[in-house]
């Protein structure tokens, strides 16, 4: 597969996602190093932003679940 895809930081809490999509995409980068949602508290997850699943291993250059490139 060719497509090429980003790392995100997001929150499990589906209830969170108009909060998170209110945020300015330049204010949005800056959350990637939150570990915990600034709205909920859960824990921020990680997640292919080609098939949305949460990518367990931030080394991967490779999506284990759709196989989009990480790289470049």
């Amino acid at each position: 597969m060719n497509d090429k895809a980003t790392k995100q930081k997001a929150c499990r809490e589906e209830d969170c996602q108009e909060q998170w999509n209110a945020i300015s995409p330049d204010l949005r980068q800056q959350c990637d190093n939150f570990v915990y949602c600034p709205f909920c508290s859960s824990e921020m997850v990680t997640r292919c932003s080609v098939c949305g699943e949460t990518i367990s291993d931030a080394d991967y250059r490779f999506c284990p679940w759709c196989g989009a490139d990480f790289q470049g």
